[in-house]
């Protein structure tokens, strides 16, 4: 262990770039030297606002910045290059959600990290929501009886502009769909909470935007320990509404949202519950302070990449029985 800080370089400034300089900037022990962009302006204009190095890519900045690890908040389908690249230079990362958009690209992003000894954890930071870690202990503990099924919603609007002014919102080899981008956090939640998904059926469509990639898509979902659930998900309906899950037992039901608990409701009758406060730095920033303490210390970080594959093995498992019109079997994305 070390006292000196972990010197962080962001990959991507646009969007995500902003709210993990934030997160660097909350944590002590984490420091921002430098940052990098595929259009050079946005990173010049980055680094001018956050005092730090500009270069206009990813590989100059790891031949030339003294770096310990980076953060990348590049577009989903633009993640493997960066990640394999960063473990060439012996770095640790700390990448946005997903870890890419192919079963293959995240078996490459995981062996480099592997073969380099580095570490690999992605961002899922709304398991840090007290509601949601409430709702895994909960249903871990037993209180709502045995499983019986577990529902999530995601159900979200995107102007047209937010796929028409974006470089990769909606194609299909940098942006994946709404199973990626939006839903992703709903299905990992699900997963998480109630434990690993063993099959999927899926349906996917794009009803809304011109897009080259799904906007809407339904789930059918068979636990590992039998019990039974579905995702539904959109970008193209009004209002938007929060994640929203639901988890039935037969001895109780829970539904929570990323606010807080709607209901708890069990044999004995329904029970308040009075939830601590989000952490007060922001959710990048908690889960940027547990990477740099992994980093620190050794040890696996909160959401390692096998962790974020089991929630990608569900969106993979989708996207092939839409193509093949039959249940798919998680474990054909196992690493």
């Amino acid at each position: 262990m070390t006292d000196a800080p972990i010197r962080f370089g962001i990959v991507g400034c646009a969007s995500m770039g902003a709210t993990h300089a934030d997160a660097i900037e909350a944590v002590e022990g984490a420091e921002l030297r430098a940052c990098a962009d595929h259009t050079p302006a946005t990173a010049r204009a980055f680094g001018s606002a956050r005092n730090c190095a500009a270069y206009g890519g990813h590989a100059e900045m790891f031949a030339d910045a003294s770096l310990d690890a980076v953060c990348v908040c590049t577009p989903n389908g633009a993640h493997r290059e960066v990640v394999v690249d960063a473990a060439a230079a012996g770095l640790d990362v700390f990448c946005e959600k997903p870890l890419e958009v192919t079963p293959e690209r995240v078996a490459e992003m995981e062996a480099a990290c592997r073969e380099a000894g580095v570490t690999l954890a992605c961002v899922l930071q709304r398991r840090l929501l007290p509601s949601m870690q409430f709702a895994r202990e909960a249903v871990r503990d037993g209180r709502l009886g045995r499983l019986v099924s577990a529902d999530a919603r995601m159900k979200w609007h995107r102007d047209p502009s937010y796929y028409g002014e974006s470089s990769w919102h909606g194609s299909e080899t940098l942006d994946g769909g709404v199973l990626f981008t939006q839903a992703l956090h709903g299905i990992d939640l699900l997963q998480w909470v109630a434990g690993g998904v063993e099959r999927v059926a899926g349906a996917t469509e794009t009803r809304s935007h011109d897009i080259e990639v799904p906007d809407t898509a339904a789930l059918s979902v068979r636990f590992a320990d039998g019990a039974v659930g579905t995702v539904s998900a959109t970008t193209a309906t009004r209002p938007q509404q929060p994640i929203s899950l639901e988890f039935n037992g037969t001895e109780g039901t829970l539904r929570v949202t990323e606010s807080g608990v709607d209901a708890f409701e069990t044999a004995v009758g329904r029970t308040e519950v009075d939830l601590p406060d989000p952490p007060a730095d922001g959710l990048h920033a908690t889960q940027m302070r547990d990477f740099v303490d992994a980093v620190t210390e050794g040890r696996p970080p909160m959401v390692t990449a096998k962790d974020a594959r089991e929630a990608l093995s569900v969106v993979f498992a989708a996207e092939r029985s839409e193509r093949r019109g039959e249940w798919v079997p998680t474990s054909a994305f196992e690493g």
